[in-house]
């Protein structure tokens, strides 16, 4: 170390004063120093001498230069880089609040919260390497570093340059291509035609890390896929799993896939569908929560040997996205048997359960949708839909749909959204739950929040314009400034709301027609015998 030390210090010494080692990776040596000419302490990283010689400092200093050009609030910015006396070398800002790395030391994992907020940020800078033809494929905590509390992410040109670079020679030298638990399978492979996907792979090893205080245990196979769920996941990685949102799974098991193809196409589509999935732990009503204690006691009634502990509850309710502890103090405003203790609980018909006594704050709810802003069907089979038979009903939902969606299993209840809501894609949600004594019957909903995206969007200020306008005219027939701005406004707003809910009468109009088609082929589905083949 003493050696390297004082060959940096000899070659940089013109510009450079090094004071000492920050930390060494595989590829290279981060000294503190400071900045002779604009009196600043900088970050100096170092390649080290093996990949500075399979490299080679042209190829290196050329994607130093492409990354120069990269402009992004969290991205860290290039100060210098070059060649002196064999030694390559680059200049960053010093970020004195350390890395993800460090703090992850420190708490272990992070509230869900939190880590969807950073990865919205680490996505968007990497989505910005993506738009100017630069693939990071270094996505880890070391290189998430922390300044004025916001994530940048640094070290984007090395990567590139060492891909290109003969990686026998590295492998051979001892000088790792990626780092083991954040490569794709695809790197791993040694493919060096890599796209956003691995970039994808890599960020969201990052996010599981984050969520679950260790780097994903084996890859996510296609049973995992079809199921949303890490279905190999350690129980240590289990418990930790089971206290987040079941779509923030669905998402992570998604981004992990194996095949590039079956995962989200760039960062920030993953990092909108973790925000879409920390949004489903909003408000429940006191309706919802009882249909999910009725389910626990469903459960309950097929499994009658032991008790179904509070425990078991929770895994249900996280299923739809609702915290344990919102579960514990439903259960406490319940009438009856059931406590909030860690113990048993007394199992009843779902339509035992009484009215809660007071509504809890974190069951407020908006205002309802009206019947024109969600369209939705509901059938009963008298039977009872085996979960084999739900791969195929999910081939069928998406083949009719056209979309790709995240399935979640849970028993003999099955849930089907699209994988990853957008602004201009479809809000439907499908579900298949037992219901009626002891689950001898099926309730099937299809439902779709009809929302205005894309060009409709712009149709109640259009309509608002207009109508503004119209009262105008109005309002200058009397002469009165006053009723001339009143009648504006009023005629204005009124075109908002008949533009707004016009468009959403007519979309729900256009869309009626097709989840009915739906619900019926799934009524036909569910109910057909099933093949003892």
């Amino acid at each position: 170390m003493n050696e390297d030390i004082h060959r940096v210090r000899k070659a940089l010494s013109s510009r450079y004063a090094i004071e000492r080692e920050l930390g060494a990776g595989g590829m290279a040596t981060v000294f503190l120093a400071r900045d002779l000419k604009h009196v600043r302490e900088v970050a100096v990283k170092v390649m080290r001498p093996e990949l500075t010689a399979a490299v080679g400092p042209d190829r290196f200093l050329r994607e130093i230069r492409i990354t120069a050009k990269l402009n992004h609030p969290h991205i860290l910015p290039l100060h210098d880089s070059g060649e002196a006396d064999d030694v390559l070398y680059y200049v960053m800002p010093y970020a004195a609040a350390g890395s993800l790395r460090k703090r992850l030391r420190k708490e272990t994992h992070l509230r869900v919260d939190e880590t969807v907020r950073m990865t919205e940020q680490v996505a968007s800078a990497l989505d910005h390497a993506h738009r100017h033809g630069v693939i990071p494929r270094h996505a880890k905590p070391e290189n998430i570093l922390f300044s004025e509390r916001l994530p940048v992410v640094a070290d984007f040109g090395i990567a590139k340059a060492v891909s290109d670079a003969d990686q026998e020679h590295l492998t051979r030298t001892g000088v790792p291509v990626g780092t083991p638990g954040y490569m794709s399978p695809e790197q791993a492979m040694g493919q060096v035609d890599l796209d956003e996907r691995t970039d994808v792979y890599s960020l969201a090893c990052v996010v599981y890390e984050m969520l679950i205080g260790a780097t994903p245990a084996v890859w996510s196979a296609h049973d995992a896929q079809r199921l949303g769920r890490f279905i190999d996941a350690p129980p240590e990685h289990r418990e930790r799993l089971d206290l987040i949102p079941g779509r923030i799974e669905q998402a992570l098991v998604r981004a992990l896939a194996v095949n590039p193809n079956d995962r989200f196409q760039t960062p920030g589509e993953f990092a909108h569908a973790l925000e879409v999935a920390a949004d489903t732990r909003g408000t429940y009503s006191d309706e919802q929560v009882r249909e999910i204690l009725g389910r626990a006691a469903e459960l309950q009634a097929e499994q009658p040997t032991g008790g179904l502990t509070i425990g078991a509850v929770e895994q249900v309710a996280a299923d739809v996205g609702i915290p344990p502890e919102h579960v514990r103090e439903a259960l406490r405003q319940l009438e009856g048997p059931a406590t909030g203790s860690a113990g048993p609980l007394a199992l009843r018909e779902p339509s035992a359960f009484p009215k809660l006594k007071e509504r809890p704050k974190f069951f407020d709810s908006p205002p309802p949708l009206s019947k024109m802003d969600t369209v939705s069907f509901e059938r009963t089979v008298d039977t009872e839909v085996s979960p084999t038979r739900f791969e195929a009903i999910v081939q069928e939902i998406e083949r009719r749909l056209e979309i790709v969606g995240h399935v979640s299993i849970l028993g003999r209840s099955l849930t089907w959204s699209p994988a990853a809501p957008a602004t201009d894609e479809r809000r439907i949600v499908i579900t298949m739950t037992p219901s009626g004594h002891l689950g001898h019957q099926t309730r099937i909903k299809v439902e779709e929040k009809i929302e205005l995206a894309g060009w409709r969007q712009g149709v109640p200020a259009w309509a608002g314009i207009v109508g503004g306008f119209i009262g105008v005219m109005m309002g200058t027939t009397t002469g009165e400034p006053a009723a001339v701005i009143l009648s504006g406004a009023m005629f204005g707003a009124l075109g908002v709301f008949v533009g707004r809910n016009g468009t959403i009468a007519a979309l729900a109009d256009a869309r009626r027609p097709e989840l009915r088609k739906l619900a019926n082929t799934l009524e036909a589905l569910a109910s057909a015998p099933e093949s003892d083949g």
